[in-house]
């Protein structure tokens, strides 16, 4: 059977933030510990286990004290706690390799943004200061990677969904675009209608094979040419939230017929279903290299604007429609307080195209990449407008540049990215210095600049802030 390779890794860090708006909700001091912990099994196997534990200090008010943090919930309301990134089992055999567990997918070329790249969700309590890799799930899958002399194949089915996360209401990090107004603007008598808001966790599909997730990825090097094309069915990945709605109605007067109106909602998040076909490709020209993606999306749904949305929950109409019934039920039953139930039509599904070209250049101690990515909505509706896109398309551009000092103990990082769309941009320096091989000091910051709300970027914008992080690894 031969021998088997156990081998301990893992590191420990401490992170500081200091948020530069006044405004904006604090966080405290987090500290994170990973554990990994790998057995070689001779040549027939392998295992792995991650085990990650943190306090995270962007969790304002805690009210679980449970030790794991939750694997099928959005929000995430204990800390500390213990949180199992990966655990699989690897099987070899010459012409295949089987992986069983809890698994991260790597497909696509590009960084950080990966139209082909479908099959984890990821962890969106950070999405600034966490690197792609970092954000990445795990998620309970069966991988097939099947090698031939034509082509590679490498197939995975996702039985059980589990979702993305999402930082809670009260964090600094809550997509704004998602908070729900304490107000409603009509065009109707009403005017200004008061609201409140329940954020509810995802309910997920039941545990059913017509429920479950599957992919497909064909590579093959061709003349110095990796390329790759791939097909996903299952759940996107983003969030898409439904506001089903309760509005009051009580009448406050009965000799003048004066009424008062109360908006009551609830904000969960929805599961839709799509379907992706994508391709890939990275070659090597001279001292650069070239690295690009697309893909397709099929029955994508897109967010709908809270300015297209609302006025559209208490309209002229609606309002006549509502009073006469509720009259009609107040003279019937004498009942001078009534609920009526609605469902605004918040998510609209589209087809969309998402694709991008990045290049690398190393020379000597420095690297410098440069990436563009674009999504365009097919069938764009002026009317329906939606949030990250501008007519139908949304281009962002990045540029990062890493360069090297003093036999590689200092790291100077320079990234930035700039949505040509909308006009926002982030900026994110910082300097990381090597005491030893084992520890890792870093000082950098995050700024976001522009004005329009309804972009990726700019709905961040009193985000900005400084942090200073210590890791030791072993």
């Amino acid at each position: 059977m031969g021998s088997t390779d156990v081998g301990v890794s893992g590191y420990l860090e401490g992170l500081g933030v200091y948020a530069l708006d006044d405004d904006t909700t604090k966080e405290d001091p987090s500290a994170l510990f990973s554990v990994t912990a790998k057995a070689d099994f001779a040549q027939w196997g392998a295992f792995k286990l991650t085990l990650e534990g943190d306090y995270d200090g962007k969790i304002r008010d805690p009210r679980h004290d449970r030790v794991f943090a939750p694997l099928d919930k959005i929000y995430r309301d204990n800390t500390p706690a213990l949180i199992l990134d990966e655990a699989y089992l690897d099987l070899f055999t010459g012409k295949a390799d089987l992986r069983i567990g809890l698994q991260k997918f790597a497909w696509g070329r590009l960084d950080e943004i990966n139209p082909t790249d479908n099959l984890n969700t990821e962890d969106m309590t950070d999405p600034v200061l966490k690197e792609e890799s970092e954000r990445k799930q795990g998620v309970l899958a069966v991988k097939a990677n099947i090698y031939t002399d034509i082509i590679n194949c490498e197939l995975a089915w996702i039985p059980r969904y589990l979702p993305y996360r999402l930082p809670m209401p009260d964090e600094r990090w809550f997509p704004p675009v998602l908070k729900v107004p304490e107000s409603i603007e009509t065009d109707s008598v009403f005017g200004s209608v008061p609201v409140t808001a329940t954020y509810a966790d995802i309910v997920l599909p039941p545990f059913t094979l017509d429920n479950s997730e599957a992919g497909v990825r064909l590579s093959r090097s061709i003349a110095g040419w990796e390329l790759s094309a791939s097909y996903f069915s299952g759940y996107d990945s983003m969030p898409v939230i439904a506001v089903p709605t309760d509005l009051v109605v009580e009448l406050t007067d009965p000799a003048a017929l004066k009424t008062s109106i109360q908006a009551n909602l609830t904000a969960r998040p929805q599961l839709k279903r799509m379907q992706v076909c994508g391709a890939d490709f990275s070659t090597t020209l001279g001292g650069f290299t070239i690295r690009g993606e697309g893909a397709y999306f099929k029955d994508k749904y897109y967010v709908r604007t809270a300015e297209s949305i609302y006025p559209e929950i208490i309209t002229t109409e609606l309002q006549q429609e509502l009073m006469e019934e509720f009259l009609n039920t107040y003279y019937a039953t004498g009942r001078a307080r009534q609920t009526f139930s609605l469902d605004p039509a918040v998510a609209i599904k589209k087809n969309a195209l998402k694709y991008g070209l990045g290049i690398d250049y190393v020379r000597g101690d420095a690297t410098i990449s440069v990436q563009i990515i674009e999504e365009r909505v097919l069938d764009y509706e002026d009317d329906k407008p939606i949030y990250f896109i501008d007519n139908g398309y949304d281009t962002m551009l990045s540029l990062a540049y890493k360069q090297f000092f003093l036999q590689n103990t200092l790291e100077l990082n320079l990234a930035g990215a700039y949505d040509y769309t909308f006009r926002h941009y982030l900026f994110q320096p910082s300097l990381a210095y090597g005491f030893t091989d084992a520890i890792k000091a870093t000082l950098g910051a995050a700024i976001i600049a522009g004005r329009d709300p309804n972009s990726l970027l700019g709905q961040f914008r009193d985000n900005d802030e400084v942090f200073a992080k210590l890791r030791y690894s072993f």
